[in-house]
C-alpha cells in the first residue's frame, strides 16, 4: 500500500474541533513516521502527556488511536479515522473523525494544519 502524504518531522496545530472535544487550539502535534506507520506527541491547555499512533489505510487515509493525560490527572482514550488533504499553501490538513472510548464517550471532528513557516 503506497501513501501521499509524509507526516515525519512536521507539526500540526487544531483549526476546529468538535464542543465535546478536548484540545484546545494551543495544542501542538509532532509527528514520526515510519512507511505507513505513525505517531505523534501532543500536549496543550487541558492536558498533558498526549500520544497517537497510527496506519495509513490508503493513499490519503488512516486510523489511529490516541490516549493522554488531563490536566486534572484522569487517563482518556480514544481512537480515529483521518483523512488527509493539500491546501494551497502546501501545507496538510488533516480532518478527523473521533471518539473517546472512555469518560464521556463523547464523539466529534476535528480539523488540524501542519505549522509551515513558523
Amino acid at each position: 500500500m503506497s501513501h501521499d502524504f509524509v507526516l515525519n518531522g512536521k507539526r500540526f496545530r487544531p483549526v476546529s474541533n468538535s464542543k465535546s472535544g478536548r484540545v484546545a487550539s494551543d495544542a501542538l502535534f509532532t509527528f514520526s513516521q515510519l512507511g505507513e506507520a505513525f505517531s505523534a506527541t501532543y500536549s496543550g491547555a487541558g492536558f498533558t502527556d498526549g500520544h497517537l499512533i497510527g496506519q495509513m489505510t490508503g493513499t490519503d487515509q488512516a486510523v489511529l488511536i490516541y490516549h493522554s493525560r488531563a490536566e486534572d490527572g484522569s487517563l482518556e482514550a480514544g481512537e480515529a479515522t483521518a483523512v488527509f488533504s493539500e491546501v494551497k499553501n502546501g501545507s496538510i490538513l488533516i480532518d478527523m473523525d473521533w471518539r473517546w472510548l472512555n469518560g464521556s464517550k463523547a464523539f466529534g471532528t476535528s480539523q488540524y494544519q501542519e505549522i509551515v513557516n513558523e
